[in-house]
């Protein structure tokens, strides 16, 4: 029994050599013993390694400089609406109380419409009556200071205006001629000779007649007259009968049509024909119009208006042709 008990504790002794040269793992302060509550087959996870910084890779571009935060604008003033009932809150707010009562025609709705109407059409009224008063009170806003209302002094008007015509007229055809320009073939021609040649002979106008075609008119008017050669070219006749205003003694030539006229309108193209070429002013011509000049050439010399509304009445009234312009003026109360 002794030689068994002596290989055990040598057996023994080996493994305790053999454990105690073995490479411990490090553990915490106070070593495995002072932790007996673990026991021997504890489980602990290892602890996770550290992460590793990712250092990026260099930019091929410079870096850029930080954007300076641009100061913020002042927000816009909002202007104020228009004064309520003003006729300008009228023009933008009516139609949607209108448009509001017919989609919705409640007793609210129609009635908030009907008298806001009623206040818009008060508003206008008291506008035509005043205007009425200024108007009677200043002569040169007066129409029947321009020309009569009535019927008997629209026709003396009138009467005036054709006697002032007739003078213009019988001055024109002392100084100047009347070229008519015709073909054989043209029915206009026909109806345009015989209104041509009365007018002449009112007046007493000389006309030249010009046959494009060399052959005369049908009923026999204007029998002496002369074959185109070349002065229809010149004019730029481009359709008979062509009328024209001539004066001879300075050598120019006035369109007045390329077409049938009436008589009347004979008379006025002959006008409007002189006073384009300079021969008669525009306020000889005026007379035939049976009401004063206007003032439109005037009124385009105002540059400025002022903003003072008696500054801005005196500078319209300055606008006003001297020949229509009242002696003594005083203002409308």
């Amino acid at each position: 029994m002794r030689p068994i008990r002596h290989r055990a504790d040598a057996l023994a002794a080996g493994l305790l050599v053999a454990l105690t040269a073995v490479p411990t793992l490090a553990t915490p302060a106070g070593g495995f013993y002072a932790r007996d509550a673990e026991g021997w087959f504890w489980y602990r996870e290892p602890p996770l390694p550290e992460p590793v910084p990712v250092v990026p890779a260099p930019s091929a571009e410079p870096p850029q400089a930080p954007v300076e935060a641009k100061p913020s604008e002042p927000l816009a003033e909002v202007s104020p609406g228009p004064a309520p009932l003003s006729a300008h809150w009228f023009r933008e707010n009516l139609d949607t109380y209108r448009d509001r009562a017919i989609d919705d025609p409640s007793p609210e709705n129609v009635a908030v419409y009907l008298h806001l109407q009623r206040i818009a059409m008060d508003k206008s009224s008291r506008f035509a009556r005043v205007s009425e008063r200024v108007v009677q009170g200043d002569p040169v806003l007066d129409e029947i200071t321009r020309r009569p209302t009535a019927n008997f002094g629209a026709n003396l008007a009138d009467k005036q205006a054709s006697a002032a015509g007739d003078a213009l007229l019988e001055r024109l055809a002392g100084e100047t001629a009347l070229w008519f320009l015709f073909r054989s073939d043209c029915p206009y021609c026909d109806a345009q000779a015989p209104l041509l040649e009365a007018l002449a002979q009112r007046y007493g106008f000389a006309v030249l007649a010009v046959s494009l075609d060399g052959a005369g008119l049908a009923d026999g008017t204007f029998p002496a007259f002369e074959i185109d050669r070349g002065q229809a070219e010149a004019l730029g006749v481009i359709s008979t009968p062509a009328m024209f205003l001539a004066r001879p003694d300075q050598g120019a030539v006035a369109p007045i049509a390329q077409g049938l006229l009436s008589l009347a309108q004979l008379r006025d193209r002959i006008v409007l024909a002189a006073v384009q070429a300079g021969w008669v002013s525009e306020a000889e011509a005026s007379r035939l119009r049976a009401g004063s000049a206007d003032r439109g050439s005037a009124a385009a010399t105002l540059t400025a208006l002022p903003e003072d509304p008696s500054a801005l009445l005196e500078a319209l009234r300055a606008t006003v042709p001297p020949d229509t312009r009242p002696d003594t003026y005083q203002a409308p109360r």
